[in-house]
């Protein structure tokens, strides 16, 4: 079973795939409002309140990690 994170702030989240995650960090690098960080090799999102949903990070994850997000 996959290691699925939910990093939430409001009614902003996203659900991350800790398992594909092999934490290259194309989406801490595309993020225009730094809502990602690399921490212990894997992505977190502790600032997802911030997200304008660009779907940046979706689009650039080579791993297709991010599973689910929405920040409206």
């Amino acid at each position: 079973m996959a290691d699925r994170v939910k990093f939430e702030d409001g009614e902003a989240w996203v659900t991350i795939d800790m398992d594909l995650c092999a934490g290259i960090a194309a989406c801490v690098d595309v993020c225009p409002v730094e809502c990602y960080k690399l921490v212990d090799g894997k992505v977190n999102a502790d600032r997802i309140g911030e997200c304008i949903e660009c779907l940046a990070c979706e689009n650039i994850c080579p791993e297709e990690a991010i599973l689910e997000h929405f920040a409206w």
